[in-house]
């Protein structure tokens, strides 16, 4: 087998050749294995005990026979052996056989399956009466007659069972029985490599497209197979998806940041050039720096904020995982942003009946849980308050974060955990950040195996929901 590999692999065959020759040769030599047993196990014609109307039925028309070959004897007339063959066969609808015992020569029908049959009766010396089955039919006799001088035995036999296709195979010629398995394993083992070599020619011109860019490529139909390949194929679609999915996202964030690092950009060069032409008036000369120190501070915000959001996009980091009361966690965040809060007179409750724990990077969780807290300060009318919340649903902690804001379209929830995203209106650029929060905040609780959605209450407001697995 190991040298059949070899030779396949050192000529240049597709995959559906070298799948066809490698089946078609174990086919092979599995026919003949069978074929071999086949003979040792095939069915012989055993002799049993005369069938007692048979050998009736042979002794009544012999004793007839001789009666009428008598009478033609003494008008000299000799008698035909065909004619009482044909004789029996349309008073009995039975064949009669017969052998000469001389030259052991056997008359009987010109058919391929009775083949067997004469050759048996022509070595076999069969003196007693006996019945012999051949699978396919049954032969009783012999019962001795003299024809024209000389001596012959008589044979009942019964019709041939066409119905048994083992008998037509068994008396085809053996090169015609070789040609037909090989013609059959030939087209069975084609069958078995294109359906095999099918799927995967399919695979690889999926994936020398997707190689050269076409993202959208998807190996339609063989996903809905139930077996391995079918398998196979739905992964691939999964990793096209996913992959089409991270590229279209990156570009969309370079887009993104391309165009969010325009504006604070032409806003610092204006005021740059705003500052030469005031040189000299100090008062004013001032006023145009403090723009530039703001927009240099922006623009390192929004990189900083870029730069995590693509860390934690590209990184795991469970190694840095400890066990955390998140109710403290989450106190530290509110009385931090309740300090920015104090501006808009926003009060931060928080509210919780247990102490929550779980496995989680501190820094993370703060980022993600300040995040959205400030996103909701920022928002919330001034003299409102903000809800802090955690509770726990299903051996999971739900931390939500609900504000008295206008809130969003409904139709825009899910985009709010898009980098840059922004809603018309009430949450434009004026109202400032980066509009990567959100953004961060999602990756943040990704890296915790937990998820963040977004959904609006009534009569007004937003709830931001954050689930995250209980500790271990």
């Amino acid at each position: 087998m190991s040298a059949i590999k070899k030779l396949l692999s050192s000529l240049n065959f597709g995959i559906s050749a070298k799948l066809f020759l490698t089946f078609w040769f174990v086919v092979i030599c599995s026919i003949s294995i069978s074929y071999v047993i086949t003979l040792q196990l095939q069915h012989r014609p055993t002799q049993g005990v005369a069938t007692p109307k048979q050998l009736h039925l042979l002794n009544q028309y012999a004793t007839q026979q001789n009666k009428k070959i008598i009478k033609l004897a003494n008008k000299e007339k000799k008698f035909n052996l065909k004619s009482l063959r044909n004789q029996f066969e349309r008073k009995y609808q039975q064949h009669l056989l017969i052998k000469d015992l001389a030259t052991n020569k056997v008359y009987l029908p010109r058919h391929r399956a009775w083949q067997g049959i004469e050759k048996y009766l022509s070595i076999n010396s069969l003196p007693n009466p006996v019945t012999i089955d051949f699978a396919y039919t049954q032969v009783t006799g012999a019962k001795e007659i003299t024809v024209n001088n000389k001596s012959y035995q008589l044979f009942v036999a019964g019709p041939i069972d066409r119905q048994q296709f083992h008998s037509i195979i068994e008396h085809l010629p053996l090169s015609v029985k070789m040609m037909i398995s090989l013609i059959i394993s030939a087209f069975l083992c084609w069958l078995l490599a294109k359906a095999f070599s099918k799927p995967l020619i399919a695979i690889q011109k999926a994936s020398d497209n997707l190689s050269k860019g076409n993202l959208s490529t998807r190996l339609i139909g063989f996903d809905e197979r139930s077996d391995e390949f079918g398998a196979v194929a739905r992964s691939f679609n999964k990793m096209a998806s996913q992959l089409e999915d991270n590229i279209t996202a990156h570009q969309r964030l370079l887009g993104d940041v391309s165009h969010e690092l325009r504006s604070p950009l032409a806003r610092l060069q204006l005021a740059i050039g705003l500052v030469e032409q005031n040189i000299g008036n100090t008062e004013e000369q001032q006023r145009h720096l403090n723009r530039c120190e703001n927009e240099v501070d922006r623009l390192d915000t929004m990189i900083g904020d870029v730069l995590t959001l693509s860390r934690l996009e590209h990184t795991n980091t469970t190694d840095h995982f400890e066990p955390i009361q998140l109710v403290n966690l989450t106190q530290q965040v509110v009385d931090d942003c309740q300090y920015i809060a104090n501006t808009k007179n926003v009060i931060i409750t928080l509210a919780s009946d247990e102490k929550y724990s779980l496995n989680g990077d501190k820094k993370l969780l703060i980022s993600a849980i300040s995040n959205v807290l400030n996103n909701a300060v920022k928002y919330a009318p001034e003299h409102s308050t903000v809800s802090v919340e955690l509770t726990l649903i299903t051996e999971k902690i739900c931390l939500t974060v609900t504000d008295q804001g206008t809130g969003v379209p409904d139709n825009m929830l899910s985009k709010l955990f898009t980098p840059f995203f922004r809603v018309a209106d009430a949450r434009d650029r004026n109202s400032g950040g980066t509009g990567l929060g959100l953004a961060i905040a999602q990756q943040a609780i990704k890296q915790h195996q937990g998820e963040i959605y977004a959904q609006n209450t009534q009569p007004c407001g937003l709830m931001v929901s954050i689930v995250l697995p209980l500790q271990n």
